[in-house]
């Protein structure tokens, strides 16, 4: 039977119609996709706002436990991880003495080749290495990549034993890790193990740990600070707010203000807080 002129365009009106209706369904997928997104970032804005500052406060009170005179309140430099509860989040800070790590800008000869002995391809390259380590101050372990041409790999590797804020080419052993000791030139494992033994006791003072060292002694100092290494993770508890931050800061060597920061690095990433690996 012939289809009539009006029903085939009646055909073409309900396709027509279903393409519009599609058109439309799709349109407002597309909205509320974009309006979820745009709460997504904002509520992401907002967290990570928070964070930062959060992170500022509490690098302001690891300064302030620093100073605080009243035993029962200071907090020790001693690379401990203390979760604190401030502004409806956690705050997970560290603290840790720079007197700990070799400041690379001060490092004996023999110190320098010790540490950068493992990524030199031969002895001819690792006394180049020293030789333009010397006279060459550098801002920051970092620079180690551009100056020396070390790769990322070795960087990394070195810069959690490397300050540039540490005032002299020696370690605290009574701060300093067991890696960053094993680091020194003629180190002996026995001697390093015992005297962390000692530290871990507690009780006895720098000189008696450093006596145990016979080995490296020359390399040592009883130094504390003068600058320290906070680190700050946020989580969100009761408001979202994420970040990490970490600083080195000098406390109270300057009459204008409580402590001067001398170095800043944050990011708005949130991980496991470490803990002390000493």
């Amino acid at each position: 039977m012939p289809i009539r002129p009006n029903e085939r365009q009646g055909g073409f009106v309900l396709v027509a119609v279903l393409w519009l209706v599609t058109l439309l369904a799709l349109q407002i997928s597309i909205f509320n996709l974009t309006v979820r997104d745009a709460g997504f970032l904002a509520g992401n804005e907002l967290a990570f706002a928070r964070g930062e500052a959060l992170t500022a406060a509490g690098v302001e009170l690891a300064a302030a436990r620093l100073l605080e005179p009243d035993a029962a309140w200071l907090w020790l430099a001693d690379g401990s991880t203390r979760e604190v509860s401030f502004g409806g989040a956690r705050l997970y800070i560290t603290i840790s003495d720079e007197a700990g790590r070799f400041d690379i800008n001060e490092l004996d000869g023999e110190v320098a080749e010790s540490l950068l002995r493992p990524f030199a391809r031969s002895e001819q390259v690792l006394k180049q290495w020293v030789e333009s380590l010397q006279g060459r101050p550098l801002l920051e372990p970092s620079e180690l990549g551009r100056v020396l041409g070390l790769p990322s790999s070795a960087v990394q590797a070195l810069a959690q034993y490397l300050t540039v804020h540490g005032g002299d080419g020696k370690i605290n052993a009574m701060v300093a890790s067991r890696a960053a000791l094993l680091m020194l030139p003629g180190a002996k494992t026995v001697e390093i193990d015992r005297a962390l033994e000692l530290r871990r006791r507690g009780g006895e003072s720098a000189p008696e740990v450093a006596a145990a060292l016979g080995s490296v002694d020359q390399w040592l100092t009883s130094r504390a600070g003068p600058a320290y290494r906070v680190e700050v993770t946020v989580r969100g508890d009761g408001q979202p707010a994420i970040g990490r931050a970490e600083a080195i800061i000098l406390p109270g060597k300057d009459p204008a203000a409580p402590f001067r920061v001398l170095s800043w690095r944050s990011e708005p990433t949130v991980g496991e807080p470490e803990r002390d690996q000493r």
